[in-house]
């Protein structure tokens, strides 16, 4: 999912709505369909929010679980924030998000072409629902 920060409403630029309502889009997208059967819980890791305060980080928690447990009802839910640097998967994540932002930023597209073979759909854009008005 790529999201331009300059097209987002500032209503929801907050952290508090801003992780929420896209990162929600995205594990809607993961958990349509592609939950094998038998799983037992469902483990969704973070990079550290980037919270002042952890009651903050706690509250984006709860809203990211409610909306998976929406999502998948039958299956608990464990969110978990972690430094990138800890986690193998939050690194391949991390390469990912780099190869899509040279595409998009750069029109450099030969890291996203290596993985596109392995990605399950294109990138999908929400901010080309809008009127393309930028905020910034």
């Amino acid at each position: 999912m790529v999201v331009e920060k300059a097209k987002v409403n500032p209503s929801i630029y907050d952290p508090q709505h801003f992780y929420p309502k896209f990162l929600t889009m995205v594990l809607r997208f993961i958990l349509r369909g592609r939950v094998r059967p038998g799983t037992s819980q469902i483990l969704i890791y973070t990079d550290t929010l980037p919270m002042a305060q952890k009651k903050q980080a706690k509250a984006v928690q709860i809203a990211i679980k409610a909306s998976c447990q929406h999502e998948q009802p039958q299956i608990p839910f464990h969110v978990l924030n972690h430094r990138r640097e800890s986690n193998a998967w939050l690194q391949v994540a991390d390469y990912c998000c780099w190869s899509i932002c040279r595409k998009w930023e750069h029109a450099n597209a030969d890291a996203y072409d290596r993985l596109k073979v392995r990605l399950a759909a294109a990138e999908i854009d929400p901010m080309s629902r809008g009127n393309g008005k930028a905020y910034y």
